[in-house]
Protein backbone atom coordinates (compact mmCIF):
# COMPACT_ATOMS: atom_id res chain seq x y z
CA UNK A 1 0.00 0.00 0.00
CA UNK A 2 1.47 3.13 -0.98
CA UNK A 3 1.50 6.39 1.03
CA UNK A 4 -1.29 7.69 0.43
CA UNK A 5 -3.81 4.66 0.25
CA UNK A 6 -2.43 4.60 3.97
CA UNK A 7 -3.26 8.31 4.81
CA UNK A 8 -6.95 7.60 3.13
CA UNK A 9 -7.42 4.36 5.06
CA UNK A 10 -6.36 6.13 8.82
CA UNK A 11 -8.49 9.03 8.15
CA UNK A 12 -11.68 7.13 7.50
CA UNK A 13 -11.33 5.05 9.87
CA UNK A 14 -10.79 7.77 12.71
CA UNK A 15 -13.58 8.60 14.86
CA UNK A 16 -12.63 12.65 14.38
CA UNK A 17 -11.54 12.82 10.71
CA UNK A 18 -11.64 15.60 8.49
CA UNK A 19 -11.20 14.40 4.92
CA UNK A 20 -13.35 14.89 1.98
CA UNK A 21 -16.14 12.60 1.30
CA UNK A 22 -17.25 13.72 -1.69
CA UNK A 23 -16.93 10.98 -4.66
CA UNK A 24 -16.21 13.66 -7.15
CA UNK A 25 -13.18 15.64 -5.00
CA UNK A 26 -11.65 11.74 -4.24
CA UNK A 27 -11.67 10.78 -7.81
CA UNK A 28 -9.78 13.93 -8.76
CA UNK A 29 -6.79 13.45 -6.04
CA UNK A 30 -6.55 9.44 -6.16
CA UNK A 31 -5.51 7.31 -8.96
CA UNK A 32 -8.49 4.17 -9.94
CA UNK A 33 -6.65 1.46 -8.27
CA UNK A 34 -6.37 3.16 -5.08
CA UNK A 35 -10.29 4.44 -5.59
CA UNK A 36 -11.44 0.95 -5.57
CA UNK A 37 -9.66 -0.05 -2.77
CA UNK A 38 -10.98 2.40 -0.76
CA UNK A 39 -14.51 1.65 -1.50
CA UNK A 40 -13.70 -1.87 -0.89
CA UNK A 41 -12.87 -0.93 2.72
CA UNK A 42 -16.05 1.54 2.93
CA UNK A 43 -18.37 -1.50 2.41
CA UNK A 44 -16.71 -3.41 5.19
CA UNK A 45 -18.71 -3.18 8.66
CA UNK A 46 -17.06 -1.67 11.56
CA UNK A 47 -14.80 -4.05 13.88
CA UNK A 48 -17.30 -4.92 17.76
CA UNK A 49 -15.47 -2.54 20.43
CA UNK A 50 -15.11 -5.50 22.75
CA UNK A 51 -16.12 -9.50 22.84
CA UNK A 52 -18.01 -9.65 26.71
CA UNK A 53 -20.14 -8.11 28.38
CA UNK A 54 -18.57 -6.01 31.46
CA UNK A 55 -20.04 -6.52 34.87
CA UNK A 56 -23.30 -5.25 35.93
CA UNK A 57 -23.27 -1.57 36.90
CA UNK A 58 -19.75 -0.89 35.76
CA UNK A 59 -19.39 2.25 34.11
CA UNK A 60 -18.11 2.21 30.11
CA UNK A 61 -19.29 5.06 28.06
CA UNK A 62 -21.88 2.30 26.08
CA UNK A 63 -24.93 1.17 27.10
CA UNK A 64 -25.19 -3.16 27.09
CA UNK A 65 -28.04 -2.55 24.43
CA UNK A 66 -25.21 -1.11 22.07
CA UNK A 67 -22.58 -3.82 21.93
CA UNK A 68 -23.49 -6.97 20.90
CA UNK A 69 -21.74 -9.66 23.02
CA UNK A 70 -20.36 -13.06 21.64
CA UNK A 71 -21.22 -15.44 24.42
CA UNK A 72 -23.71 -15.00 27.11
CA UNK A 73 -23.48 -16.72 30.51
CA UNK A 74 -22.84 -20.14 30.48
CA UNK A 75 -21.16 -19.79 27.08
CA UNK A 76 -24.87 -19.55 25.17
CA UNK A 77 -24.27 -17.82 21.99
CA UNK A 78 -25.99 -14.76 20.70
CA UNK A 79 -27.43 -15.29 16.91
CA UNK A 80 -28.47 -12.08 16.53
CA UNK A 81 -25.28 -10.51 16.75
CA UNK A 82 -23.37 -13.21 15.85
CA UNK A 83 -23.48 -13.78 11.41
CA UNK A 84 -21.07 -16.97 11.44
CA UNK A 85 -18.27 -14.55 12.07
CA UNK A 86 -15.49 -17.55 13.00
CA UNK A 87 -14.49 -17.46 16.97
CA UNK A 88 -11.33 -19.06 17.37
CA UNK A 89 -11.29 -22.13 14.55
CA UNK A 90 -14.95 -22.57 15.28
CA UNK A 91 -18.07 -21.05 14.18
CA UNK A 92 -21.50 -20.11 15.35
CA UNK A 93 -23.16 -22.84 13.47
CA UNK A 94 -20.99 -25.36 15.56
CA UNK A 95 -21.32 -23.83 18.82
CA UNK A 96 -24.97 -23.62 17.97
CA UNK A 97 -24.65 -27.70 18.29
CA UNK A 98 -23.18 -27.59 21.54
CA UNK A 99 -24.44 -28.29 25.27
CA UNK A 100 -23.77 -26.76 27.98
CA UNK A 101 -23.38 -28.96 31.59
CA UNK A 102 -26.62 -27.65 33.02
CA UNK A 103 -28.64 -29.21 29.72
CA UNK A 104 -26.73 -32.13 30.13
CA UNK A 105 -28.68 -32.83 33.55
CA UNK A 106 -25.81 -31.59 35.45
CA UNK A 107 -27.70 -29.10 38.09
CA UNK A 108 -27.25 -28.92 41.58
CA UNK A 109 -29.17 -31.86 43.67
CA UNK A 110 -30.27 -30.78 47.00
CA UNK A 111 -31.41 -33.80 48.52
CA UNK A 112 -28.79 -35.72 50.58
CA UNK A 113 -29.03 -39.11 52.68
CA UNK A 114 -27.54 -37.58 55.89
CA UNK A 115 -27.50 -41.06 57.34
CA UNK A 116 -24.66 -42.27 55.06
CA UNK A 117 -22.02 -39.41 56.30
CA UNK A 118 -20.67 -39.06 58.92
CA UNK A 119 -19.97 -35.82 60.19
CA UNK A 120 -18.35 -34.34 62.99
CA UNK A 121 -21.30 -33.86 65.92
CA UNK A 122 -22.05 -30.45 67.38
CA UNK A 123 -22.11 -29.50 71.00
CA UNK A 124 -25.85 -29.43 72.61
CA UNK A 125 -26.58 -25.79 73.14
CA UNK A 126 -28.51 -26.54 76.51
CA UNK A 127 -25.49 -28.64 77.57
CA UNK A 128 -22.87 -25.71 76.89
CA UNK A 129 -25.18 -23.11 78.62
CA UNK A 130 -25.91 -25.39 81.40
CA UNK A 131 -22.03 -26.40 81.92
CA UNK A 132 -21.55 -22.31 82.03
CA UNK A 133 -24.35 -21.55 84.69
CA UNK A 134 -23.28 -24.63 86.57
CA UNK A 135 -20.03 -23.80 86.56
CA UNK A 136 -20.59 -20.09 87.52
CA UNK A 137 -19.03 -18.54 84.53
CA UNK A 138 -19.43 -15.09 83.94
CA UNK A 139 -22.14 -14.96 86.13
CA UNK A 140 -23.94 -11.10 85.81
CA UNK A 141 -25.74 -10.58 89.05
CA UNK A 142 -25.08 -10.60 92.86
CA UNK A 143 -27.60 -11.57 95.34
CA UNK A 144 -26.92 -10.05 99.17
CA UNK A 145 -28.33 -12.06 101.73
CA UNK A 146 -27.46 -10.47 105.15
CA UNK A 147 -23.38 -10.52 105.09
CA UNK A 148 -23.14 -13.47 102.12
CA UNK A 149 -23.38 -12.76 98.33
CA UNK A 150 -23.53 -15.16 96.03
CA UNK A 151 -23.05 -14.50 92.33
CA UNK A 152 -25.79 -15.88 90.10
CA UNK A 153 -26.83 -16.13 86.49
CA UNK A 154 -29.93 -13.59 86.26
CA UNK A 155 -31.89 -15.98 83.71
CA UNK A 156 -31.33 -18.49 85.62
CA UNK A 157 -33.37 -16.98 88.64
CA UNK A 158 -35.80 -14.93 86.13
CA UNK A 159 -36.79 -18.26 84.74
CA UNK A 160 -38.47 -20.18 88.03
CA UNK A 161 -38.80 -16.93 90.76
CA UNK A 162 -41.41 -14.67 89.31
CA UNK A 163 -39.28 -12.25 92.42
CA UNK A 164 -36.96 -11.61 89.79
CA UNK A 165 -38.77 -11.13 86.79
CA UNK A 166 -38.38 -7.40 86.89
CA UNK A 167 -35.13 -7.02 88.00
CA UNK A 168 -32.36 -5.70 86.02
CA UNK A 169 -29.53 -4.49 88.23
CA UNK A 170 -26.70 -6.32 89.22
CA UNK A 171 -27.04 -6.29 92.57
CA UNK A 172 -30.12 -7.64 94.41
CA UNK A 173 -30.27 -7.72 98.03
CA UNK A 174 -32.86 -9.76 99.99
CA UNK A 175 -33.67 -9.61 103.61
CA UNK A 176 -32.23 -12.19 105.53
CA UNK A 177 -35.70 -12.70 107.81
CA UNK A 178 -37.23 -13.34 104.30
CA UNK A 179 -35.06 -15.51 102.92
CA UNK A 180 -31.99 -17.67 104.77
CA UNK A 181 -28.55 -18.07 103.44
CA UNK A 182 -29.60 -21.88 103.33
CA UNK A 183 -33.01 -21.59 101.64
CA UNK A 184 -31.28 -19.54 98.70
CA UNK A 185 -28.54 -22.32 98.34
CA UNK A 186 -31.12 -24.88 98.13
CA UNK A 187 -33.18 -22.94 96.06
CA UNK A 188 -30.57 -22.00 93.06
CA UNK A 189 -29.42 -25.52 93.21
CA UNK A 190 -32.74 -26.86 92.51
CA UNK A 191 -33.15 -24.34 89.94
CA UNK A 192 -29.26 -25.97 87.96
CA UNK A 193 -30.56 -29.22 88.93
CA UNK A 194 -31.76 -31.06 85.36
CA UNK A 195 -34.39 -33.37 84.90
CA UNK A 196 -37.41 -34.21 86.80
CA UNK A 197 -35.96 -35.11 90.12
CA UNK A 198 -34.85 -31.72 91.79
CA UNK A 199 -37.61 -32.41 94.26
CA UNK A 200 -34.37 -34.42 96.14
CA UNK A 201 -33.40 -31.76 97.63
CA UNK A 202 -35.52 -31.50 100.28
CA UNK A 203 -35.83 -33.08 103.05
CA UNK A 204 -37.63 -32.55 106.67
CA UNK A 205 -34.81 -30.84 108.32
CA UNK A 206 -35.32 -28.15 105.40
CA UNK A 207 -38.57 -28.15 103.99
CA UNK A 208 -40.16 -25.47 105.55
CA UNK A 209 -37.16 -22.81 105.88
CA UNK A 210 -37.31 -23.61 102.09
CA UNK A 211 -41.05 -23.37 101.57
CA UNK A 212 -41.13 -20.08 103.15
CA UNK A 213 -38.24 -18.90 100.96
CA UNK A 214 -40.23 -20.28 98.16
CA UNK A 215 -43.35 -18.42 98.80
CA UNK A 216 -40.87 -14.71 99.16
CA UNK A 217 -39.15 -15.16 95.66
CA UNK A 218 -42.85 -16.44 94.12
CA UNK A 219 -41.11 -19.75 92.76
CA UNK A 220 -44.33 -21.93 92.34
CA UNK A 221 -43.20 -24.47 91.45
CA UNK A 222 -40.79 -25.24 94.44
CA UNK A 223 -43.73 -23.73 96.92
CA UNK A 224 -46.02 -26.57 95.29
CA UNK A 225 -43.71 -29.27 95.88
CA UNK A 226 -42.69 -28.40 99.44
CA UNK A 227 -46.42 -28.23 99.85
CA UNK A 228 -47.10 -31.86 98.61
CA UNK A 229 -43.82 -32.75 100.41
CA UNK A 230 -45.50 -30.94 103.99
CA UNK A 231 -49.06 -32.38 103.27
CA UNK A 232 -47.80 -35.68 102.98
CA UNK A 233 -48.85 -37.70 106.02
CA UNK A 234 -46.02 -40.47 105.57
CA UNK A 235 -43.54 -38.42 105.73
CA UNK A 236 -45.22 -36.29 108.89
CA UNK A 237 -47.56 -37.74 111.15
CA UNK A 238 -47.14 -38.09 115.27
CA UNK A 239 -43.71 -37.10 116.20
CA UNK A 240 -42.36 -35.80 113.25
CA UNK A 241 -45.61 -33.40 112.60
CA UNK A 242 -44.59 -32.16 116.15
CA UNK A 243 -41.14 -31.18 115.02
CA UNK A 244 -42.30 -29.82 112.22
CA UNK A 245 -44.90 -28.08 114.09
CA UNK A 246 -42.61 -26.45 116.49
CA UNK A 247 -40.17 -25.27 113.16
CA UNK A 248 -43.28 -23.64 112.27
CA UNK A 249 -43.98 -22.11 115.39
CA UNK A 250 -40.45 -20.67 115.44
CA UNK A 251 -41.17 -19.31 111.71
CA UNK A 252 -44.55 -18.22 112.62
CA UNK A 253 -45.92 -20.24 110.10
CA UNK A 254 -49.81 -20.69 111.46
CA UNK A 255 -51.08 -22.68 108.11
CA UNK A 256 -48.53 -25.36 108.77
CA UNK A 257 -48.86 -25.43 112.73
CA UNK A 258 -52.67 -26.52 111.90
CA UNK A 259 -52.00 -29.01 109.26
CA UNK A 260 -49.52 -30.77 111.88
CA UNK A 261 -52.18 -30.90 114.86
CA UNK A 262 -54.17 -33.34 113.91
CA UNK A 263 -51.56 -35.77 112.49
CA UNK A 264 -50.61 -35.94 116.39
CA UNK A 265 -52.93 -38.58 117.75
CA UNK A 266 -50.82 -41.86 119.71
CA UNK A 267 -47.79 -39.33 119.99
CA UNK A 268 -49.74 -37.58 122.36
CA UNK A 269 -49.17 -38.92 125.87
CA UNK A 270 -45.26 -39.36 125.01
CA UNK A 271 -45.28 -35.23 124.30
CA UNK A 272 -47.24 -34.82 127.34
CA UNK A 273 -43.78 -36.43 128.97
CA UNK A 274 -41.84 -34.43 127.40
CA UNK A 275 -40.44 -30.92 128.05
CA UNK A 276 -41.75 -29.71 125.16
CA UNK A 277 -45.13 -30.13 126.12
CA UNK A 278 -44.70 -27.80 129.36
CA UNK A 279 -43.37 -25.03 127.22
CA UNK A 280 -46.04 -24.67 124.93
CA UNK A 281 -48.40 -21.25 125.52
CA UNK A 282 -51.54 -21.29 126.53
CA UNK A 283 -53.15 -21.16 123.09
CA UNK A 284 -51.36 -24.00 122.23
CA UNK A 285 -51.55 -26.44 124.94
CA UNK A 286 -55.57 -25.09 124.72
CA UNK A 287 -55.23 -26.28 120.60
CA UNK A 288 -54.00 -29.71 121.83
CA UNK A 289 -56.48 -30.32 124.74
CA UNK A 290 -59.27 -29.23 122.74
CA UNK A 291 -57.95 -31.54 119.85
CA UNK A 292 -60.30 -35.04 118.53
CA UNK A 293 -57.61 -36.62 117.14
CA UNK A 294 -55.29 -37.38 120.43
CA UNK A 295 -55.29 -40.75 120.82
CA UNK A 296 -56.07 -41.13 124.79
CA UNK A 297 -57.00 -44.37 127.09
CA UNK A 298 -59.61 -42.16 129.31
CA UNK A 299 -60.76 -38.69 129.28
CA UNK A 300 -58.50 -38.50 132.94
CA UNK A 301 -55.58 -38.82 130.99
CA UNK A 302 -56.51 -34.75 129.21
CA UNK A 303 -57.34 -33.67 132.93
CA UNK A 304 -54.24 -34.64 134.25
CA UNK A 305 -51.73 -33.22 131.29
CA UNK A 306 -53.76 -30.12 131.48
CA UNK A 307 -52.76 -30.31 135.82
CA UNK A 308 -48.94 -31.53 134.84
CA UNK A 309 -48.79 -28.17 132.77
CA UNK A 310 -50.25 -26.04 135.48
CA UNK A 311 -48.09 -27.59 137.94
CA UNK A 312 -45.19 -26.93 135.84
CA UNK A 313 -45.30 -22.91 136.84
CA UNK A 314 -48.82 -22.21 139.10
CA UNK A 315 -47.32 -18.90 140.50
CA UNK A 316 -47.58 -17.52 136.56
CA UNK A 317 -50.01 -20.46 135.13
CA UNK A 318 -53.22 -20.52 137.87
CA UNK A 319 -54.84 -17.24 135.88
CA UNK A 320 -54.85 -19.86 132.78
CA UNK A 321 -57.12 -22.44 134.89
CA UNK A 322 -60.27 -21.99 133.63
CA UNK A 323 -59.38 -21.81 130.01
CA UNK A 324 -57.27 -25.04 130.48
CA UNK A 325 -59.95 -26.95 132.24
CA UNK A 326 -62.65 -25.83 129.70
CA UNK A 327 -60.68 -28.59 127.41
CA UNK A 328 -61.49 -31.24 129.20
CA UNK A 329 -64.68 -33.43 128.69
CA UNK A 330 -65.43 -34.23 132.01
CA UNK A 331 -69.03 -35.73 131.01
CA UNK A 332 -66.77 -38.95 129.12
CA UNK A 333 -64.94 -39.61 132.93
CA UNK A 334 -66.54 -41.95 134.88
CA UNK A 335 -68.69 -40.75 137.65
CA UNK A 336 -66.72 -42.26 140.61
CA UNK A 337 -63.45 -40.65 139.28
CA UNK A 338 -64.92 -37.48 139.13
CA UNK A 339 -66.39 -37.43 143.00
CA UNK A 340 -62.21 -39.11 143.35
CA UNK A 341 -60.79 -35.96 141.50
CA UNK A 342 -62.74 -33.30 144.40
CA UNK A 343 -62.47 -35.09 147.32
CA UNK A 344 -59.44 -37.45 147.27
CA UNK A 345 -56.55 -36.05 149.87
CA UNK A 346 -53.99 -38.07 148.08
CA UNK A 347 -54.47 -36.22 144.93
CA UNK A 348 -53.51 -33.00 146.98
CA UNK A 349 -52.84 -30.95 142.99
CA UNK A 350 -56.45 -32.14 141.94
CA UNK A 351 -57.85 -30.48 144.88
CA UNK A 352 -55.86 -27.68 144.27
CA UNK A 353 -57.58 -27.26 140.79
CA UNK A 354 -60.87 -28.67 141.38
CA UNK A 355 -61.78 -26.10 144.58
CA UNK A 356 -62.30 -23.58 141.94
CA UNK A 357 -65.56 -22.52 141.84
CA UNK A 358 -65.91 -22.26 138.51
CA UNK A 359 -64.16 -25.42 137.54
CA UNK A 360 -66.36 -27.20 140.81
CA UNK A 361 -69.28 -26.13 138.19
CA UNK A 362 -67.78 -28.27 135.15
CA UNK A 363 -67.22 -31.28 137.27
CA UNK A 364 -70.44 -30.81 138.55
CA UNK A 365 -71.75 -30.79 134.94
CA UNK A 366 -69.76 -33.17 134.04
CA UNK A 367 -71.01 -35.63 136.60
CA UNK A 368 -75.26 -35.23 135.31
CA UNK A 369 -74.04 -36.22 132.29
CA UNK A 370 -71.92 -39.07 132.80
CA UNK A 371 -74.91 -40.20 135.22
CA UNK A 372 -77.61 -40.01 132.75
CA UNK A 373 -75.82 -41.33 129.68
CA UNK A 374 -74.90 -44.62 132.51
CA UNK A 375 -78.58 -44.80 133.62
CA UNK A 376 -80.14 -44.26 130.14
CA UNK A 377 -78.11 -45.53 127.83
CA UNK A 378 -76.95 -43.51 124.72
CA UNK A 379 -79.71 -43.52 122.70
CA UNK A 380 -82.75 -44.03 124.95
CA UNK A 381 -85.42 -41.09 124.22
CA UNK A 382 -84.95 -40.51 128.28
CA UNK A 383 -81.47 -39.69 127.73
CA UNK A 384 -81.77 -36.94 125.04
CA UNK A 385 -85.43 -35.60 127.45
CA UNK A 386 -82.85 -35.39 130.60
CA UNK A 387 -79.95 -33.97 128.65
CA UNK A 388 -82.91 -30.98 127.45
CA UNK A 389 -84.14 -30.26 130.75
CA UNK A 390 -80.59 -29.86 132.68
CA UNK A 391 -79.19 -28.26 129.87
CA UNK A 392 -76.32 -30.06 129.68
CA UNK A 393 -74.25 -30.45 126.65
CA UNK A 394 -73.51 -33.82 125.02
CA UNK A 395 -69.39 -33.82 124.58
CA UNK A 396 -67.53 -34.95 121.37
CA UNK A 397 -65.99 -38.51 121.52
CA UNK A 398 -61.91 -38.80 121.73
CA UNK A 399 -59.76 -40.48 119.38
CA UNK A 400 -59.65 -43.77 121.77
CA UNK A 401 -56.75 -45.98 122.05
CA UNK A 402 -59.05 -48.94 123.81
CA UNK A 403 -62.73 -49.02 123.28
CA UNK A 404 -65.57 -45.95 123.90
CA UNK A 405 -67.15 -48.02 126.93
CA UNK A 406 -66.40 -46.17 130.18
CA UNK A 407 -65.97 -49.60 131.99
CA UNK A 408 -63.01 -50.81 129.45
CA UNK A 409 -61.25 -47.28 129.89
CA UNK A 410 -58.04 -47.06 131.73
CA UNK A 411 -58.18 -46.20 135.31
CA UNK A 412 -55.96 -43.92 137.65
CA UNK A 413 -55.91 -44.03 141.27
CA UNK A 414 -53.85 -41.49 141.72
CA UNK A 415 -51.77 -38.52 139.84
CA UNK A 416 -48.44 -40.24 140.81
CA UNK A 417 -49.68 -43.14 138.50
CA UNK A 418 -50.24 -40.95 135.91
CA UNK A 419 -46.80 -39.53 136.07
CA UNK A 420 -45.05 -43.20 136.08
CA UNK A 421 -47.00 -43.70 132.86
CA UNK A 422 -45.32 -40.94 131.16
CA UNK A 423 -41.40 -42.16 132.75
CA UNK A 424 -42.42 -45.49 131.12
CA UNK A 425 -43.34 -43.84 127.40
CA UNK A 426 -40.39 -41.69 127.79
CA UNK A 427 -38.31 -44.30 128.77
CA UNK A 428 -39.52 -46.67 125.89
CA UNK A 429 -38.84 -43.38 123.25
CA UNK A 430 -35.69 -43.30 124.67
CA UNK A 431 -34.83 -47.06 123.96
CA UNK A 432 -36.27 -46.84 120.83
CA UNK A 433 -33.88 -44.54 119.97
CA UNK A 434 -30.49 -46.63 121.40
CA UNK A 435 -30.54 -44.12 123.96
CA UNK A 436 -29.94 -40.94 122.13
CA UNK A 437 -32.97 -39.52 123.50
CA UNK A 438 -35.09 -36.69 121.85
CA UNK A 439 -33.59 -34.01 120.25
CA UNK A 440 -34.42 -31.09 121.75
CA UNK A 441 -33.21 -32.70 125.51
CA UNK A 442 -34.98 -33.45 128.60
CA UNK A 443 -34.53 -36.47 130.68
CA UNK A 444 -36.24 -38.31 133.67
CA UNK A 445 -35.18 -36.77 136.18
CA UNK A 446 -37.75 -33.71 135.69
CA UNK A 447 -40.38 -36.15 136.27
CA UNK A 448 -38.93 -38.19 139.32
CA UNK A 449 -38.95 -34.63 140.84
CA UNK A 450 -42.33 -34.54 139.95
CA UNK A 451 -43.73 -37.60 141.34
CA UNK A 452 -41.76 -36.90 144.46
CA UNK A 453 -43.39 -33.32 144.92
CA UNK A 454 -46.25 -35.42 143.99
CA UNK A 455 -46.56 -37.76 147.62
CA UNK A 456 -45.27 -34.35 149.45
CA UNK A 457 -47.95 -32.51 151.13
CA UNK A 458 -49.34 -28.81 149.73
CA UNK A 459 -48.65 -25.86 151.41
CA UNK A 460 -51.86 -24.65 152.70
CA UNK A 461 -51.43 -21.25 151.25
CA UNK A 462 -51.47 -23.04 148.04
CA UNK A 463 -55.09 -23.54 148.20
CA UNK A 464 -55.61 -19.93 148.02
CA UNK A 465 -58.10 -19.34 144.71
CA UNK A 466 -57.08 -16.82 142.12
CA UNK A 467 -60.45 -14.85 142.07
CA UNK A 468 -62.97 -16.07 139.31
CA UNK A 469 -63.02 -14.21 136.32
Amino acid sequence: MSGMEKKVFMDQTSPIHKMKTNAEDIREDVPGSMLRRMEMFAKMPPPPSRMFRPPQGQPDGDSPSDDADLFVEHGRPDNSQLDKKQVGNRTVAQLQHEMNLTKMGFNQDTSIDWAKIDLPPKTDLHKLLHYRISNYINPDVLVKIGNHEYRCHLLVLQCYSGFFVEKAMSRIEIPEQSVTKTAFTYIYDWMLHLGGDSYTLLRRDNILEIFMAAQYLQVKELEEQCWAFIDNEDLFSEDKAFMLYLDARALGNTAVMELMVPRIQRFFLTLVASKDFLELVIEEVSVFLRSNYICIHCEMEVFMAAVRWLMFDWEKRQKFLLDVMSCVRFGLISPWQLVDIRRNPENQEFLLVTRNPDVSGMIEDGLAYAIIKYWYGHESTDYSHWIEVLGLTEPTARNWAGTYKVSDQKKYNTYQEFLSDLSKYRHMHVLSNKGNGDRRGGSNESLQSELENARKPLNPTDFIMPHPR
